[in-house]
């Protein structure tokens, strides 16, 4: 969207794009190889939750998709509010590929059904042979990946965080500017 656009009063909102998520398939052996880091098998999608019945049926249709494949290795998927009153996705696969690609339909059947604008943010974890899980998470609307790394109440480990940024940024669209890097406090993406 140009200076134009907004003069004119057209306001396009941008979309995410969704595909940047399949890049976190090679990342996973960076990750694994170099880092040492294991991805475990969960992610969470976060949004904004609507009240509309629109809303509600997709929630229902997203239900029914990805409960199909039942079955010892199928795809388990949940919801949760967190302490912000947004709504998560949970997701758990044991395949990380597959993890991948259930986190992108559950976007993109958001973005399909017109709730792009209600997406925030999309989160993989991965588990280091000591220490604390590293999170990496990428937020819609800028299109980039951060690395956010808990390691108490309300604290970080920002050298991990840079490291791993550092580790990535020839995998991933990584976002330039630190400051956009938010804690995401009681996220509820864990095997709990």
């Amino acid at each position: 969207m140009g200076l134009f656009d907004v003069l004119r009063g057209e306001r396009k909102p941008r979309r995410p794009n969704l595909d940047r998520l399949f890049a976190m398939t090679t990342a996973e052996l960076t990750l694994r190889i170099n880092l040492e880091l294991e991805p475990l098998p969960v992610s969470g999608v976060c949004f904004r939750p609507v009240d509309m019945s629109a809303f509600k049926q997709t929630m229902r249709e997203l239900d029914q998709l990805l409960d199909e494949g039942a079955g010892p290795d199928a795809t388990l998927t949940r919801q949760e509010k967190d302490e912000h009153g947004f709504l998560w996705i949970l997701i758990e696969d044991r395949q990380f590929e597959d993890l991948v690609t259930a986190t992108h339909h559950v976007n993109q059947t958001l973005q399909d059904h017109g709730f792009g604008e209600q997406l925030l943010c999309s989160m993989f974890a991965f588990k280091p042979s000591e220490g604390d899980t590293a999170f990496l998470v990428y937020g819609y609307k800028r299109g980039t990946f951060y690395p956010f790394v808990p390691t108490g109440s309300q604290r970080r480990d920002n050298t991990a965080e840079m490291r791993l940024a550092e580790a990535l940024k020839g995998e991933l669209p990584i976002e330039s500017e630190l400051e956009r890097w938010y804690p995401l406090w009681g996220h509820p993406v864990s095997l709990d």
